[in-house]
């Protein structure tokens, strides 16, 4: 019934195209909408995150290269080894008329860093932040806790609401009724479907009229909305569907996702995974290449470590474990487990290209060596649920070191320690090297000491290192100048053909 539901959105999507000829309308398909609806502050990978990235603006963002460029700050210096200023934008307002200054940028950070913003994802980028002050109309500066010279990069995923419709509708009215500077403003907000118009007042307004992003959780479907021309582009196929789009004149396109595909495990209480053994062993025994070559259409390497090669913090002499399930099974003796164990694997089927094929070939690979995994699945929703409040049923869960939204290795690592706020790994030893990371006073000494906990998350493995995961999308015939970025995607400059 639902793949029959999302069929029924596309007829009606196509009918409304015919109505409205003369407009020029986007259809994007994605495996879920945020269960933070249109909120800033919830998400911060894509597809989830693409609704924001249509409303909203951050401070600042990434190029292709990784490097922090201007967004709503044009420039920005550390004048004082606790404080950075920020000079803003000139002459950005929000979609409801709402001028863009710096308080509304400060009530944004200081509501992050508050009691009350502690349950918003993003709140992790400014746990360090003490104040953030308005000096004028467009300066302000924001003073942390203890040194951090790469604020710049946490601000990164800070997206900016106006303040008084915030205030005015409160956190959960204002998730329907969004208000940013970006290039779109929502329409309407449905169930499986979000409407976005223009911001023709946009400091970056779009081309495109309209925007419509649909909820298509079944990939089959998804590629037959792109096929069929219900849809313009598709998030997250699999490679295997290449031929398919090809067919009907669209392509594939591969995007960086800044994202390290893992399979976490829960082993902060007793059990196999606690032992460093057992966790160096599993990592031997998955024939990653093998997955990439096969499922992933060679679109991706093996990972060497919890970090993308953009991101800051990046140690280059790192290698992935190899394939040596002879070596896997000896651990594993050594450990105590010859005979293997009984293992729980948590996952949410269809949220990135091939998950549920290449999942199924890690159980495989994990059952040669003994290790008998029993698959659960769940919803997009419910996984991400457990990752911010715990409850993991099982002893592991499909899981990634995500550079994104800061390009920071730094920023992912802290999640998967005991500071955060629902630990499943817990190192309380590493927790003062990473803090020490954190508050170093020169560039030169934070890099080392990130470069220095990556390889303790490489030889004492938190998870098995699977590749770093590439975002597969299909793109349909009439889309024209899609460049999506490091975790952000040009909704202002992209076009569609008539």
């Amino acid at each position: 019934m639902r793949v029959i539901k999302k069929f029924l959105i596309f007829g009606l999507a196509l009918l409304a195209g015919h109505s409205a000829a003369a407009e020029k309308i986007l259809r994007i398909g994605v495996t879920s909408l945020p269960g933070d609806l249109g909120g800033p502050y919830g998400n911060i990978v894509i597809p989830s995150l693409l609704p924001s990235l249509a409303i909203y603006d951050p401070i600042v963002k990434f190029d292709a290269t990784g490097t922090v460029v201007p967004a709503l700050a044009e420039s920005w210096q550390m004048i004082t080894p606790t404080t950075w200023r920020f000079k803003l934008r000139a002459g950005v307002a929000f979609s409801n008329g709402e001028k863009l200054d710096a308080a509304a940028v400060a009530a944004a950070i200081n509501y992050l860093a508050s009691e009350a913003g502690l349950l918003e994802v993003v709140a992790q980028l400014v746990v360090d932040v003490k104040e953030a002050r308005v000096v004028d109309a467009l300066t302000l500066d924001v003073e942390t806790e203890a040194p951090n010279v790469l604020l710049p990069r946490r601000l990164a995923g800070v997206r900016i609401p106006a303040p008084n419709a915030w205030k005015d509708l409160g956190r959960k009215d204002f998730g329907l009724k969004p208000v940013g500077t970006g290039p779109f403003m929502v329409e309407d907000w449905g169930a499986a479907k979000v409407i976005f118009l223009a911001n023709r007042a946009s400091w970056h307004a779009p081309v495109i009229d309209r925007i419509e992003i649909l909820e298509v959780n079944d990939l089959n479907a998804r590629v037959l909305g792109l096929r069929t021309g219900a849809l313009d582009i598709a998030f997250d196929v699999g490679p295997e569907d290449r031929s398919l789009i090809e067919s009907a004149g669209g392509r594939i396109n591969i995007r960086n996702t800044g994202r390290i595909q893992t399979v976490a495990f829960v082993s902060n209480k007793p059990s196999p995974v606690a032992d460093v053994r057992v966790r160096q062993a599993l990592n031997y025994a998955v024939n990653k290449q093998r997955i990439i070559d096969v499922l992933l259409g060679g679109t991706t390497t093996p990972a060497t470590q919890g970090a993308v090669k953009q991101a800051f913090g990046f140690e280059p002499s790192l290698e992935a474990y190899p394939y040596d399930p002879d070596r896997a099974r000896a651990m594993l003796k050594a450990a105590g487990y010859e005979q293997g164990f009984d293992m729980l694997l948590n996952f949410p089927p269809g949220v990135m290209a091939a998950d549920e094929a290449y999942y199924q070939q890690v159980v495989s690979d994990l059952r040669a060596v003994g290790v008998r995994v029993t698959i659960e699945t769940s919803t997009f929703v419910q996984h991400i649920t457990r990752i911010r409040t715990g409850g993991w049923p099982g002893l592991g869960f499909g899981m990634d070191f995500n550079n994104m939204p800061t390009l920071d290795a730094l920023w992912s690592i802290r999640i998967h320690s005991c500071l955060w706020a629902a630990p499943w790994h817990c190192r309380p030893e590493w927790t003062p090297l990473i803090r020490a990371a954190e508050t170093a006073t020169s560039v030169d000494e934070r890099l080392a000491l990130t470069r220095q906990l990556l390889k303790l998350y490489h030889d004492e493995p938190t998870g098995v290192f699977l590749w770093e995961m590439p975002g597969i999308d299909g793109i349909g015939p009439r889309v024209r100048n899609f460049t999506p970025g490091l975790g952000t995607l040009n909704f202002d400059t992209m076009d569609v053909a008539p």
